[in-house]
């Protein structure tokens, strides 16, 4: 699980739980300059568990 701490490594595919705790770890990344985030991110969008605003970026 290091590798969720590294922002600059994309953690490639992660579960619903792992995504939801890399959001947490990484809560003061943003998604342009966070591989994590962003991976993350996209699972909780992909999945319904979060749903983005229209000033997010995609």
């Amino acid at each position: 699980m290091m590798y969720l701490f590294d922002c600059t490594m994309d953690p490639g595919e992660l579960t619903l739980p792992v995504a939801h705790q890399a959001m947490q770890i990484h809560k003061c990344c943003t998604v342009d300059n966070c591989l994590v985030r962003r991976r993350a991110r996209q699972i909780l969008v992909d999945t319904g568990q979060m749903t983005l605003g229209d000033r997010a970026n995609p």
